[in-house]
């Protein structure tokens, strides 16, 4: 629908093009993420280009502020999502999920883009993954954790494949777009939605199979158990709560190497000093209120519970 563009990158050349599908709730996150690859890649020319939904101008102004405090090139894409609009949603797959879809038709006019969720932060120099060749694949993935593959490859029915995690993409936009991914995606969402789980990401391993270029954990490490940390290149914050959320201090997710990860990019934003969110839906307020329990916030943890219960109602009733 319309395009806002904050440009101040001095040198419009040799652009990093960088992408992030979000709505509201993800845009301190989204500028966390920003921030971390300009602070640990100084000398790069940074394009950044945000397809979003009911941006506040509240946050829009932080954007700004943002592409001002960094030197780089903020682009903000309002869309109509009426073409979305009969797509499948889950509580934490809201639809703006599916905005990484649209973005490879927009910015058709660039080579490369990478997509990256905005839950995830860069830790270090990310020059081999902006060096990688994806040798004549229309993307570039990193394998899912092995569960998820076994798992989600018997669900689609996919043979000699490998299941990859989508929260970050290299795309070759004009591979991308003469395949019509865009389209061989809604159209196998639409035609089975009970089979994808895991909406997109479920979609995007069905319909570009053979297509992909695999790469590094390092480069989209969920589980920080699973690689050597100084290796990290890109770490994903995949599951709940987020560390911008309330109850992820005292989660099980939380530990010495992670709990203050996020909040020190944070701090590098116009974002900084913003308290950690409240539970947004029954299953956060579930959660928290478990946690709480755990920590023996007991009077805490009971007004959690009530509040879940009563959300859990209100969803049953609106679903049904």
């Amino acid at each position: 629908q319309n395009i806002v563009s904050y440009n101040y990158c001095s040198n419009p050349s040799n652009y990093i093009n960088i992408g992030y599908g979000i709505d509201n709730n993800y845009a301190r996150c989204c500028a966390s993420s920003i921030a971390s690859f300009c602070l640990n890649n100084p000398t790069k020319n940074f394009n950044f280009h945000i397809m979003a939904k009911k941006l506040s101008t509240n946050n829009k102004d932080r954007f700004k502020q943002l592409a001002q405090l960094y030197s780089i090139n903020i682009n903000i894409y309002k869309i109509n999502i009426d073409t979305l609009a009969n797509l499948p949603t889950q509580i934490h797959l809201p639809i703006a999920t599916y905005f990484r879809f649209i973005l490879p038709l927009v910015l058709d006019n660039i080579d490369k883009l990478f997509y990256i969720d905005a839950d995830i932060i860069c830790l270090k120099n990310a020059d081999e993954l902006f060096n990688t060749n994806l040798n004549d694949n229309i993307i570039g993935a990193v394998p899912d954790l092995p569960w998820m593959n076994t798992k989600r490859n018997k669900a689609l029915n996919l043979r000699n494949h490998i299941y990859f995690n989508a929260g970050m993409l290299i795309i070759n936009i004009a591979k991308w777009n003469n395949f019509n991914t865009f389209a061989k995606i809604l159209q196998a969402i639409q035609n089975e939605p009970q089979k994808f789980r895991y909406l997109d990401q479920d979609a995007l391993n069905l319909i570009l199979t053979n297509h992909i270029q695999y790469l590094d954990t390092k480069f989209n490490c969920i589980d920080i158990n699973s690689i050597e940390q100084k290796n990290i290149i890109l770490l994903h914050f995949a599951a709940h709560p987020k560390p911008w959320n309330i109850a992820f201090s005292i989660s099980k997710l939380c530990n010495k190497f992670n709990k203050n990860l996020y909040q020190y990019y944070e701090k590098q934003t116009p974002w900084s000093g913003l308290p950690p969110t409240l539970p947004r839906n029954y299953k956060e307020m579930e959660f928290y209120a478990k946690c709480l329990r755990k920590h023996k916030y007991y009077i805490k943890s009971f007004h959690w519970y009530l509040k879940y219960l009563l959300a859990k109602i209100k969803y049953l009733i609106k679903k049904y």
